[in-house]
């Protein structure tokens, strides 16, 4: 990827993206992007942090369960729960927690090195849910942004369920959906369960769709007050 955009043209669904916000003064939907493939399970294999993300899985696993339960701030989202689903930050909107992330230098690393993680509108974290945890079913804001979740932490009867389709987390692996599908998780266990979840983007998306909307939203995001709108 480009460290800057130096096209001649603009491409042509960016353009009518922007044409989108301008018909939408009242109500923009500076979320929902044309053209992407609308499908809520994607190949992992796509996505080189998911392979680094593996091939450093005893590192990462291990910098995740040293991390103590009081690091962990309860998720601020207003989606229904019924037991305890808590976080702990890496990056929030492209903001870098510079001491969360030397404590765990391997997970950092590996996040880094991905120019194809999300920046400015994503998010980076560790996510627990405590046992005989259940999340409502939701939906994230953007299809721009696609959710990657890798296993630390799974014991049995666990799982999550997007656009119907229900999947469960395996140590050490990757799953990779659009959170902008109704989408539901649970721990019915006596244990913990904990992943990392990375925003990726959208693989649709060029590396000039993905300069272009990464200024856009920097620009966008610097201009007024914005709440987390991370979801499981």
């Amino acid at each position: 990827m480009r460290d800057g955009y130096d096209g001649e043209a603009l491409p042509p669904r960016f353009v009518e993206y922007l044409a989108q916000l301008r018909s939408e003064v009242d109500r923009p939907r500076m979320n929902i992007y044309p053209g992407l493939t609308p499908q809520p399970w994607h190949d992992p294999g796509r996505f080189r942090v998911v392979a680094e993300l593996q091939r450093h899985a005893p590192q990462v696993i291990a910098e995740a369960k040293a991390l103590d339960d009081c690091l962990f701030q309860d998720e601020a989202e207003k989606i229904g729960r019924v037991g305890r689903w808590s976080v702990w930050f890496l990056y929030e909107r492209g903001r870098k927690n510079k001491e969360n992330c030397s404590r765990c230098p391997t997970t950092a690393e590996v996040i880094a090195a991905d120019r194809r993680v999300t920046t400015s509108t994503g998010m980076i974290y560790f996510s627990r849910l405590d046992p005989n945890t259940r999340i409502a079913p939701h939906k994230g804001p953007t299809n721009m942004r696609l959710r990657c979740h890798f296993g630390i932490e799974i014991p049995d009867e666990c799982g999550i369920r997007v656009g119907g389709v229900e999947a469960r987390w395996e140590p050490g692996r990757s799953i990779v959906f659009d959170d902008s599908f109704e989408h539901e998780a649970w721990n019915l266990s006596d244990r913990r369960r904990t992943v990392l979840i990375v925003d990726v983007w959208h693989p649709d998306l060029s590396d000039d769709e993905v300069l272009l909307l990464d200024g856009l939203q920097r620009y966008a995001f610097g201009q007024r007050p914005t709440n987390y709108c991370g979801t499981e």
